[in-house]
């Protein structure tokens, strides 16, 4: 009797994960590795690679500044990279320091992990605003001026596909169609 007690506990308990996990997935959506995202308020667009590889989210700045106003630490930098015709000027308060780790094709010769700012910035993803936490870092030497890790992907309710790219465009081409 304890057995099946046990045995039906074991199920539902299966159960009720498999669901649960459904659910969550019914409110992702799937995008490609590489996406457009607005930058506010500037409205600039841009692409960002969805990296599942990556924990956090990096945008491509330069001439970054950290500075003390009013008993609270700013940013001062510009968003730059090649994809970005004109550098756009951001002044936001520091929200940490994160430490990143030097990836392996790095050309130092040091692995110890380094500094970076971070900030919290809005962005249009699919047409919705969403507030991501950014580490500014010169991405001028990478493909895109963004990248979005997992906690990222995970506040936009995204599942990436890493064979499709831009469905984001393709999926409004339909729609003007």
């Amino acid at each position: 009797m304890a057995l099946h007690k046990n045995l039906f506990f074991i199920v539902l308990f299966v159960l009720l994960s498999f669901f649960s996990s459904a659910t969550t997935l019914a409110k992702k959506s799937v995008y490609g590795y590489l996406e457009p995202v607005t930058l506010h308020p500037d409205g600039t667009s841009v692409t960002a690679k969805l990296d599942t590889g990556a924990n956090t989210a990096s945008l491509s700045a330069t001439d970054i500044h950290v500075y003390e106003r009013i008993s609270k630490q700013y940013v001062k930098f510009k968003v730059s990279h090649p994809e970005i015709k004109k550098n756009i000027d951001y002044d936001l308060p520091l929200i940490r320091h994160v430490k990143i780790k030097n990836r392996a094709i790095d050309d130092s010769k040091v692995k110890e992990p380094h500094s970076r700012p971070v900030v919290e910035m809005q962005v249009y993803f699919d047409g919705k605003p969403h507030i991501i936490n950014f580490n500014l870092i010169d991405r001028s030497h990478f493909s895109t001026p963004i990248l979005l890790g997992r906690k990222a992907l995970a506040k936009l309710g995204v599942i990436v596909d890493g064979t499709a790219r831009n469905t984001i465009l393709k999926k409004k081409s339909k729609q003007h169609n």
